[in-house]
């Protein structure tokens, strides 16, 4: 099996991720991925595309971290990496999640401190 390790945290990994999750054609693909390994003619059979468009479709996913390809045969069977979902879905929670109102009180949006607007 051929594994990406991807550690999640830098502003340009959680970028690509965002990029690869924005086209609905590569949710689906996860979402039938979730279920079994799939081919690249499977899944443009279920996607009803083109083998290329699949592929370039799954080029963005394994950049990403979140497919593994494995040879069976002639075949190239695809699967969501579950240690690199995992990574992502703790590294979006945390870029998502507010605690206890850390924003600064720097942080006033351009706001005099007394007396409103500029």
């Amino acid at each position: 099996m051929l594994k990406q390790k991807t550690t999640p945290s830098a502003p340009e990994d959680v970028a690509r991720l965002c990029r690869a999750l924005s086209v609905e054609t590569r949710v689906r693909m996860l979402a039938l991925l979730q279920r079994r390994s799939l081919c690249v003619g499977a899944l443009a059979r279920a996607l009803g595309i083109t083998d290329a468009a699949v592929s370039q479709h799954l080029r963005v996913l394994r950049d990403a971290g979140l497919v593994l390809a494995e040879r069976r045969g002639h075949f190239v069977h695809y699967a969501i990496d579950p240690d690199t979902v995992d990574r992502w879905q703790h590294a979006v929670v945390g870029l998502l999640s507010i605690e206890n109102g850390h924003m600064s009180s720097d942080a006033n949006c351009g706001m005099k401190q007394e007396g409103g607007e500029r």
